[in-house]
């Protein structure tokens, strides 16, 4: 027990002062003498013993009554918490109220953001108006970093709506602390308000301040359902005009039900060009496949929609991509053209092919191609090793196929400035392909799936090799085998060099070598290398992961800029541009408002799209419970941490009391009063 004012329990000396008193003014006994003993009858004895305990129960009464006062001057109370400081201090308040997304979840008196901003009202209303307060959103605004008034906490709170932003636990108490440690002189203390999603709040290498007290005050949904478009991505990694492209989109059903015939809409460039519906087990997710042809080339944009309620955030998800007539593949020849590639590439309109000798290049074409390939070149010259490092280093990919004749000095030192495996003397020894990284995207729906993976049916004839380079790795090369062959050696490999790849056979494609350009596996190695050759930039980003996108664009010249507007708003902005290899690198920030798809312009013609989706972090709605959430604060130690479980009762009462304690000072009145009365009936009815 503490008080308020202990200097008054300087008031219990008045009790001495009673004592005395009471001591020095009891009544000797008299002794009375009468003649007639009729008198005996109508005389009520005391003893001197009856008299004593009379006059001591009064002096308990008085005694009682007195300290009770003072104790009720001195305003007694049971703190709430141990820690908890003297309530006679100025307190600093910090109030976090979650507006993510997932606070548009109905809550039992409307939304959980309704109910998150009510609860900050009945918070700062607990506390004196001279008190210090800090607001804290999940948008971590500047002007949120500081200390106002109650006035000002509330017009703040009124201005207050939902977010894309989503930050952590640690992160939340961490800027809270920032502000707070500036004030060591004032009572601290930190309020959370939220629904404690699982997927954002797990508190792990937090430095909690003793000193500070904090308090979660978690709030409750009234049903954990939503639906929502997690990602989506496209079967092919190129979409051409006149072919049909089909997009794979993953949905989610997060609630306790089952639902049926959901409808999905695809739209590009604001028409629609597919829909379907879905069936989606609980807690479950499909992927749905959108077929769609477009005829003209160029940067798209598309939307997919589903609808749900009352979480309408993550209903729609933003893409964009680019239609490409074809993939620019240059053939640098040693020895003349080679008749597989030209039998796979020259009557394919996807890829366009060129053929040039390795006499009468033309440096100048390099950057313009998607891929390059070294078709037995029998010495590579530094002129031209210098030119492909280049090209690799800004992004390009290259394909190197050893000639039969190689001059094997030259080929280790062109592929030694691109960190790339060396050849050594040819092996003539029998041996054949066995295994394939199932996993690359060159054999990506090469294979029939069993069990959900691809995997090769074991009646597959896989390539012999009768005649071949060994590649050697060194450690020093970020080099990984995608064929391998029986006697552990690599047949195909891949290295990434610079912002670019290098794909290495240990063969030329000559039957005396090996009979892979005559079996059905060559057409899809080859032609995924061309495909996955071009640069192409992400679907989507993320608001708020600041990271940067990548398109393949030319940086302006001069003083021209590229800008990104909104097609659909006023919104406009310069970005920072930087240049990766062959890739355009576009930082944003914080600064694209919302989601939805943009360009990136120069004056009136469009560069590329750009497409913002909010972060799903937020969709999977569930959230900690109460016992959750004291075992996770446990197991993290956080001891300055307490749940606050209001209840029935406004949480301002509770807060009250936990910042004043259980206050005794009204018992102490009652029990003054208690005791006067009983004076007043000792002395009325204990007679002489």
């Amino acid at each position: 027990m503490q008080f308020v004012n202990p200097l008054y329990l300087i008031g219990l000396m008045a009790i001495a002062i009673l004592i005395v008193v009471h001591l020095f003014n009891f009544r000797r006994f008299r002794r009375i003498y009468f003649t007639n003993v009729r008198f005996l009858q109508a005389l009520r004895q005391q003893t001197r013993k009856q008299s004593q305990l009379r006059h001591l129960l009064i002096l308990l009464m008085r005694i009682l009554a007195i300290a009770a006062l003072v104790f009720a001057f001195a305003q007694p109370y049971i703190p709430f918490n141990e820690s908890q400081s003297k309530i006679a201090q100025q307190n600093v308040v910090s109030v976090f109220v979650d507006n993510s997304f997932s606070m548009e979840a109905a809550g039992s008196n409307g939304t959980l953001l309704d109910e998150a901003r009510q609860k900050a009202r009945e918070i700062v209303s607990a506390y004196k108006s001279s008190d210090l307060f800090q607001l804290l959103t999940c948008d971590f605004e500047g002007r949120h970093q500081r200390l106002v008034t109650r006035d000002e906490f509330l017009t703040m709170l009124d201005e207050v709506k939902t977010s894309p932003s989503v930050h952590t636990f640690d992160e939340i108490v961490s800027r809270q602390y920032d502000l707070l440690k500036n004030e060591p002189a004032a009572r601290r203390t930190t309020y959370l308000v939220s629904d404690f999603q699982k997927s954002t709040y797990s508190p792990s290498i937090l430095k909690q301040d003793s000193t500070i007290l904090s308090y979660l005050v978690p709030l409750k949904s009234q049903a954990m359902a939503n639906v929502y478009i997690d990602t989506c991505w496209f079967a092919q990694p190129i979409q051409q005009p006149g072919k049909t492209s089909v997009l794979r989109a993953r949905i989610w059903n997060r609630s306790e039900t089952d639902l049926e015939k959901i409808p999905l809409k695809l739209l590009i460039n604001n028409q629609q060009k597919s829909v379907t519906s879905l069936d989606i087990k609980a807690g479950m997710s499909v992927t749905a496949e959108m077929p769609f042809t477009l005829r003209t080339e160029g940067p798209q944009q598309g939307m997919l929609q589903v609808t749900d309620y009352p979480v309408t955030y993550d209903d729609k998800f933003y893409f964009s991509f680019d239609v490409l007539s074809s993939v620019q593949v240059l053939c640098i020849n040693g020895n003349g053209g080679n008749r597989f590639l030209d039998a796979l590439f020259a009557q394919d309109s996807s890829v366009h092919f060129t053929n040039v000798g390795e006499k009468s290049l033309d440096y100048g074409r390099l950057p313009e191609s998607d891929l390059i390939i070294m078709n037995e070149i029998p010495s590579v010259s530094s002129g031209l090793a210098a030119e492909i490092k280049r090209y690799v280093d800004n992004g390009g990919t290259i394909l190197v196929l050893p000639a039969a004749n190689a001059e094997l000095s030259s080929y280790n030192s062109f592929l030694a400035m691109l960190k790339a495996p060396v050849y050594r003397e040819p092996d003539t020894a029998d041996t054949r392909v066995v295994r394939l990284s199932e996993e690359s995207y060159l054999f990506r729906d090469v294979f029939e799936k069993q069990q959900g993976k691809a995997a090769i049916d074991v009646n597959t004839e896989l390539p012999r090799v009768s005649r071949h380079f060994p590649i050697i790795f060194s450690s020093a090369t970020l080099t990984v085998p995608l064929i391998e062959m029986l006697n552990g050696r690599s047949f195909l490999t891949l290295t990434n060099s610079g912002n670019g790849q290098v794909f290495q056979m240990a063969v030329p494609l000559d039957p005396a070598f090996s009979n892979f350009p005559l079996q059905a596996l060559f057409v899809p190695v080859l032609y995924n290398i061309a495909l996955i050759s071009h640069p192409v930039h992400s679907l989507y980003s993320i608001i708020g992961d600041n990271k940067p996108v990548r398109i393949g664009a030319a940086i302006p010249d001069g003083e021209q800029v590229y800008k990104i507007k909104s097609p659909a708003t006023n919104f406009e902005m310069i970005p920072q541009l930087t240049r990766s290899g062959n890739m355009l690198s576009v930082f944003v920030g914080n600064q694209v408002p919302e989601a939805g798809n943009y360009q990136l312009v120069d004056n009136n013609k469009v560069i590329s799209g750009l497409s913002f989706n909010y972060n799903r972090n937020e969709s999977n709605l569930e959230c900690f419970s109460v016992s959750e959430l004291e075992t996770m604060l446990n197991k993290a130690h956080l001891k300055n941490f307490s749940l606050v479980e209001p209840g029935q009762r406004p949480l301002n009462e509770v807060i009250t009391q936990m910042n004043s304690g259980t206050q005794l000072w009204r018992y102490f009145v009652w029990l003054a009063l208690a005791m006067l009365l009983g004076e007043i009936l000792l002395i009325r009815f204990f007679k002489k």
